[in-house]
């Protein structure tokens, strides 16, 4: 009996030395790129960040369910959107103009992704391999310091302005681009339209004493700046008109600063949340894709708004924020306020994607090349395409990552 127990001993012992350790090996993660790590958020979970205010003199203050978008044209989002094409709406004639406010066509719902059926990404490297290393589980997180940046803010100098007793336009610091307008009335629709070579943006301008910015979206050069006010029904009187040339500061300029449709200042919800999300992050690409993976998995299609959207239409980043939700529009928004309030230019632009998709999406800008995610790599200096919408509408990453990726699939009309 005696013997019987200890072999029972023994044979339990050397169970419970060998028999789990298949199913207790330490778990591990793939090989992850450079930019797959970054992209996750560097606030540490469970732990209070903590915010401070960047003290520095900065820029501030000088000089879609559905994959496409679907924004009705409105005349201030893609240039004079009520004409469908954003080239100059109006047949003008003795100080008149012809404006159609029929709703022209749509940034049309599409209830599917772009048909991707083979991959189109450049010539690509395999990205590189990270290994990392994880402490103790009982370790305590030590929590994120979050540094809001001071953000860039466009001004109204009145040193180089042209007006009259309905509106002043302020192109002062054009160099910096963008020009201010504001029209003393309300009641009338008003309209800014700036010519700039072959291109023509026609923009809708608020009134009631507010002054709006507008970007200067076509590079150094001579603009026309037309302001026109409707008198019945799609009839327009050119209310005034300057010429004045552009040698801008730099060719991101424009696309650093808040605008009339990227909308943000210092106390923006938008901006803290980017401070959030880029806590830690030390380059752009690391920005970038803490930014663009925040977005894409956290804000949500609104095929309602989508259906229901009204020319005119502007969209808020803030209020996309509240509402984790949004047309194409609004996420380009979105992503552009976050972008460029962590100093890094972002373009939004509204055009064409394939297959005849009218669409809004980012150009974002970088100094050097790089993994956004896993799946989408940022392959040129400069400006590259990002497209929040589609990218987190998609079932498969990968495809859509080609699709982004390829250039062919956009043709951009317009930037703001």
């Amino acid at each position: 009996m005696d013997k019987k127990l200890k072999f029972t001993a023994a044979l339990l012992a050397l169970v419970l030395l060998s028999g789990c350790s298949a199913d207790n090996k330490p778990v591990q993660s793939g090989p992850q790129t450079s930019a797959s790590s970054a992209s996750v958020s560097a606030v540490s979970r469970g732990a209070e960040p903590e915010v401070t205010m960047q003290e520095t003199s900065g820029a501030a203050g000088t000089s879609d369910t559905s994959e496409a978008a679907s924004a009705e044209e409105s005349s201030a989002e893609v240039g004079s959107l009520e004409s469908g094409s954003g080239q100059a709406s109006a047949e003008i004639e003795h100080e008149t103009a012809q404006v159609s406010d029929e709703p022209a066509e749509t940034v049309s719902a599409v209830s599917s992704v772009p048909a991707v059926t083979t991959s189109q990404t450049p010539a690509q490297t395999a990205p590189p391999v990270v290994v990392t290393t994880t402490t103790a589980a009982t370790e305590p997180l030590k929590p994120v310091k979050v540094v809001i940046p001071e953000v860039r803010v466009p001004l109204s100098p009145g040193k180089d302005t042209a007006s009259n007793d309905k509106v002043l336009v302020d192109y002062s610091n054009c160099s910096e681009g963008y020009i201010s307008v504001c029209w003393k009335g309300s009641g009338k629709r008003v309209k800014l339209r700036m010519i700039c070579g072959d291109k023509t943006y026609d923009h809708d301008v608020a009134g009631g004493g507010a002054t709006e910015y507008f970007p200067i979206s076509c590079g150094s050069g001579t603009y026309k700046v037309q302001i026109y006010e409707q008198t019945e029904g799609d009839k327009y009187a050119k209310s005034l008109e300057t010429e004045f040339s552009v040698k801008l500061r730099s060719e991101t300029s424009p696309f650093l600063y808040p605008n009339k449709y990227v909308n943000f200042s210092q106390s923006s919800s938008a901006v803290k949340k980017a401070a959030e999300v880029c806590a830690g992050k030390s380059d752009e690409i690391e920005k970038l894709a803490a930014i663009f993976v925040w977005v894409t998995d956290n804000v949500t299609y609104d095929t309602q708004l989508a259906a229901t959207v009204k020319s005119g239409y502007v969209p808020d980043p803030d209020s996309v924020l509240v509402k984790r939700s949004g047309i194409c529009y609004d996420y380009a928004s979105l992503m552009a306020a976050m972008v460029r309030s962590q100093g890094i230019p972002a373009r939004l632009a509204v055009g064409y994607a394939a297959d005849n998709i009218y669409h809004a999406w980012n150009e974002v800008w970088t100094d050097e090349t790089g993994w956004i995610t896993p799946e989408l790599l940022l392959s040129k200096k400069g400006y590259n395409i990002v497209d929040t919408t589609f990218y987190a509408g998609s079932s498969n990453k990968e495809k859509i990552a080609d699709y982004i990726q390829n250039s062919g699939n956009y043709a951009a009309l317009y930037y703001y």
